[in-house]
């Protein structure tokens, strides 16, 4: 078995930009796909976040495309178009795969750029990503060119079918019969599997499919908890809960990086934390002993179940982005280990001055388009200064959650509700109660939380409390439901007329 990057055959300067980039030892899936796709293999990976599938194709397109430049002949001309092309489901997605891309490819002489409107040409660069619907608009206005393509990825297929399915065939099909094809996905959907038999012919499956039935699985071996917690917001989270309880900690990091600047930030917090473990299994410490067996915290994903059940048999907590979900889900089924979602609640001791800077993040860093849209009728009525200090004044008056929600009493004000679009509906067979229990579970809501579900033909609309609308677009985006990867997000439409049910704009 390959122990390292440069076992797998690679070329030297991308072995040396995984150790740049914090990569100690390939992953399983790495190990598994980097050598057929370094061939120009077709792939289908049974992966999604979480799990390194970009590197794991990403590193494969690369080795190749490098090795083709460095070929008597091979060098390309000036602004030629590019040679491979990376679909991802959506443009945030998409700017972040290629920046992935970007990090592995320095020291080839390669590109990877990402598309969006009104960005650069691709031209002159190796890899263009993009989702499939600026793709095929790229594609339409003759900024970008297929003929030259010899890979194409699709990463994140069953998402895409979901959200895009017509741009995505229409670009599929622009792309050269004889180019090679990798297709990453969660899981194959009964559409995901009839697009991979009819465009991703004599594809490897990694890992590999079961040549049987499967059998019933055994009750599961262990329960981990899990919080779905971004990036931005994950140190902070983490800070609170270690205050909240005492004992020793280990907490579980994905590159020796990650642990460095983890360590910082908690000793910045008061926290006396240590670095051990290994090179591509670094743990941070805190406290003296070994700790409750259901003291460890993975900071990051595990990457396979073997991970997951070193540091989880007997339980803990798994820091997850939304995105990573069904990686994680995955991997804790091929661990037998059951998910439970994290509900307690983290006391917060946030300042003024803490509070300004997390203000300030948020206009950085979020989106507040779907605010706006709430806010825009007071807007004419009073100036955003003050609407923007009245929402402050009840973001910092709001009461921490009660284990159990109070009977409302007569003449209370009523709750703020608003409606959230979801991409199932009947022709899924979806019911309410699937919906009820997607959000409650996925998303540690409260069922009175959570108000009319309507079933639509091919989507839904869901009334949740307006104070959760953010936490369940963030946990539900990329989840399965009915076989189908969701995208939940703010239904921007006034409420249909009785017996009209319309489609999504």
């Amino acid at each position: 078995m390959a122990e390292t990057f440069a076992d797998l055959g690679l070329r030297p300067e991308l072995v040396e930009a995984t150790r740049g980039v914090g990569f100690a030892a390939p992953t399983s899936l790495q190990r598994a796909a980097i050598p057929v796709l370094r061939r120009g293999g077709n792939a289908v990976l049974h992966a999604s976040a979480g799990s390194g599938v970009v590197a794991a194709y990403g590193l494969g397109i690369l080795d190749r495309l490098a090795g083709a430049e460095a070929e008597p002949g091979g060098a390309r001309a000036p602004a030629s178009p590019p040679r491979a092309l990376v679909l991802a489901p959506t443009p945030d997605a998409a700017t972040r795969v290629a920046a992935a891309l970007g990090l592995l490819a320095r020291g080839t002489g390669l590109r990877a750029v990402a598309l969006a409107p009104g960005w650069r040409s691709p031209q002159d660069a190796a890899i263009a990503v993009a989702a499939p619907e600026i793709a095929l608009t790229a594609v339409e206005r003759s900024v970008l060119k297929l003929e030259g393509l010899t890979c194409f990825v699709v990463d994140g297929l069953a998402a895409m079918l979901s959200l895009d399915a017509d741009a995505l065939e229409t670009v599929t099909a622009s792309v050269p019969r004889e180019a090679q094809r990798v297709v990453a996905s969660a899981q194959l959907t009964g559409a995901a599997q009839d697009y991979v038999e009819r465009h991703v012919r004599r594809a490897f499956h990694i890992p590999p499919r079961p040549a049987e039935a499967p059998v019933p699985p055994p009750a599961p071996v262990g329960t981990v908890r899990y919080a779905v917690v971004g990036e931005p917001d994950r140190l902070e989270f983490l800070a609170r809960l270690l205050a909240s309880e005492a004992g020793a900690r280990r907490l579980f990091c994905r590159t020796q990086a990650r642990a460095r600047a983890l360590a910082d930030g908690l000793e910045v917090r008061g926290f006396s934390a240590t670095i051990g473990g290994t090179a591509d299994a670094p743990v941070v410490t805190l406290g003296d002993g070994p700790g409750a067996p259901d003291a460890a915290i993975s900071y990051d994903v595990p990457f396979d179940a073997a991970a997951l059940t070193q540091r989880h048999r007997g339980g803990g907590l798994v820091l997850v982005d939304a995105a990573e979900l069904p990686h994680l889900r995955r991997i804790a089924n091929e661990a037998n280990l059951a998910l439970q979602p994290e509900t307690r609640a983290i006391v917060g001791g946030d300042d003024l001055a803490a509070y300004r800077e997390r203000l300030r993040r948020a206009l950085a860093e979020e989106d507040i388009a779907a605010q706006l849209l709430v806010l825009e009728p007071l807007f004419g009525e009073s100036s955003a200064a003050e609407v923007a200090a009245a929402a402050s004044a009840l973001l910092r008056r709001r009461a921490p959650a009660e284990p159990a929600a109070a009977a409302p009493t007569p003449g209370a004000a009523p709750r703020a509700w608003v409606r959230l679009f979801m991409s199932v509906g009947q022709r899924d067979g979806t019911r309410p109660g699937d919906v009820m229990g997607a959000v409650t579970g996925e998303a540690g809501v409260k069922g009175d939380q959570i108000g009319r579900i309507e079933i639509r033909d091919t989507f839904s609309i869901v009334e949740v409390a307006a104070e959760i609308a953010e936490r369940v677009i963030q946990a539900m985006n990329g989840t399965t439901l009915k076989g189908r990867s969701l995208r939940v997000d703010y239904d921007r439409r006034p409420p249909a007329s009785p017996g009209r049910a319309r489609p999504p704009r």
